[in-house]
């Protein structure tokens, strides 16, 4: 029997007119509730997301939403192709990744090690973990046993940046179609040979591999490997901070990065599963997008790591916008119209903003008068009071206090290294010892609540909807605002319908 409509969905199994739709990627038909279990046993469940992978000239391989994803909605969820140690690190387990601490043996402090390979490990059952069995036979068979020794807690040991790459390169031999979706990710080689880590690298990993453990791969496709890793690996770490290491997961690699995302990423279980999360309602036909830097970076900070790091320029929306969505992430008052006597000037709260953002090289000129600055005057200054800001006391909230009083007349409010410094009084306001909320008097509460508040305007424009970073704020918020409304209830200042509806309000409200 012929059907003459070509524009009737036919079913995934049997051909014919289907009119159901698959409900996880709203692209697939079947004509019975029958027909969609057999096609999902058939392999669908494989296939099945809402999300397409595409390539592009502008944009590379990229992933593209194939029907309405719902705030809140996860969208992948995906073990990691290949996990091991950062470049650098302290002594950790390479069994279960979990960073070590010394034992006394004989009078003397030390790791337990691996009985074969001598690398320092948990104990015993993490020497038979499926990912150092394989690199601990070969290095055994090769007698090569490491040194590493304890010195003191928090040394960085640079003989960690071979064992991840070793891997990748392992499984052209163990699992080789792995190995070709991890090789052939992007990895900026050609830009990083000429850098001193790869110059380190070509005398330091590519000796290890060819000479210390004889596999025959040529320098290339080693450097390669490392290559691909600084450029995809997700930085993975445990809820506690025992665990961090760094991992591929070969389709969210495949997202684009824009510094006003629309999803965050959270590690499930014990296999550290990548579940990728909408921040914001996506629609279909949207890209969807994660972020490689740190939102709370101005847009010359931003660029300038995404180009040392990730090495492309960005040019996204938010990069694009001299003022960062109006909140002035990155910019300072124009010192003309806010000198001495600016109270009296019409142009008062001027700010200086880039002729041209995507252009690190620009000048910066006020928004309402001729004054304008050079390009590296705007990155002395922003080095110089980063470093004013760096060298603060983590747990002195009164230092963080006089630095943005300090320089209430050059940041505007919501400059990136104010808001540095409102959050981390916010993190020391409640939760430092002397400063944990029953602790705190009614005026440091308040202020508490108000830096919350303006850290909160300043999430919604940067980093909107279910982010991590409105997500704590929040919580915050909640915590303090419970602690003031008790107060006021006992002071009776607020009757009990009085302290539920102002729960209610924020709980509304947010």
């Amino acid at each position: 029997m012929e059907y003459p409509f070509r524009d009737v969905p036919k079913c995934e199994v049997c051909q014919k007119p289907a009119s159901q739709t698959c409900g996880g990627c709203k692209i697939v038909y079947y004509c019975s509730r029958a027909h969609q279990k057999l096609g999902w046993r058939e392999g669908h469940k494989f296939k099945c997301c809402a999300f397409k992978v595409q390539y592009s000239d502008s944009l590379g391989r990229h992933m593209v939403a194939t029907r309405d994803i719902k705030q809140g909605e996860m969208i992948l969820k995906e073990k990691p192709a290949v996990l091991g140690p950062r470049m650098s690190a302290p002594p950790h387990c390479l069994g279960c990744n979990r960073k070590l601490q010394p034992q006394k043996v004989n009078e003397k402090w030390d790791y337990y090690k691996c009985s074969s390979c001598k690398w320092p490990m948990c104990g015993p059952k993490c020497e038979q973990s499926e990912h150092h069995k394989i690199e601990c036979e070969l290095m055994t068979d090769r007698k090569y046993k490491c040194n590493i020794s304890y010195e003191c807690e928090e040394k960085r040991e640079a003989a960690y940046c071979v064992i991840t790459p070793v891997r990748v390169l392992l499984m052209k031999e163990t699992n080789p179609l792995q190995y070709e979706n991890i090789i052939n990710l992007q990895s900026h080689l050609e830009e990083r040979m000429s850098t001193s880590l790869y110059t380190i690298l070509k005398a330091n990993l590519v000796t290890f591999v060819v000479q210390v453990l004889g596999l025959r791969f040529d320098e290339e496709t080693i450097l390669k490997a490392a290559s691909v890793l600084d450029t995809n690996a997700f930085d993975v770490r445990s809820p506690d901070g025992a665990k961090r290491f760094r991992a591929i997961y070969v389709t969210a690699s495949m997202m684009n990065h824009s510094c006003r995302s629309n999803t965050r990423h959270v590690f499930l279980g014990d296999d550290f599963k990548f579940a990728l999360i909408a921040t914001v309602p996506i629609a279909k036909g949207e890209l969807i997008t994660a972020t490689y830097t740190q939102s709370l970076y101005g847009t010359l900070d931003r660029r300038r790591h995404l180009k040392t790091n990730k090495y492309f320029d960005c040019e996204c929306i938010r990069c694009s916008d001299p003022t960062e969505f109006g909140t002035y992430l990155g910019n300072i008052y124009c010192s003309v119209c806010n000198g001495p006597g600016a109270e009296y000037n019409v142009s008062r709260g001027a700010m200086m903003v880039s002729t041209d953002p995507l252009d690190e090289t620009s000048s910066w000129k006020c928004e309402r008068c001729d004054h304008t600055l050079l390009s590296k005057q705007m990155f002395w200054g922003n080095n110089a009071l980063k470093q004013d800001l760096n060298r603060l006391d983590k747990s002195k909230p009164r230092d963080f206090e006089e630095f943005i009083d300090k320089y209430k007349q050059t940041l505007h409010p919501n400059n990136h290294l104010v808001v540095q410094a409102k959050l981390s009084l916010v993190q020391i306001y409640g939760n430092v010892k002397g400063y944990h909320l029953s602790e705190l008097t009614d005026d440091l509460l308040q202020r508490k609540l108000d830096l919350c508040q303006e850290l909160l305007e300043i999430a919604d424009k940067l980093e909107p909807g279910w982010s991590r970073f409105r997500g704590t704020l929040l919580l915050d918020y909640q915590a303090a605002l419970a602690v003031q409304t008790k107060r006021d209830f006992d002071a009776g200042k607020l009757t009990k319908t009085g302290a539920q509806v102002k729960s209610v309000q924020f709980t509304c409200g947010n």
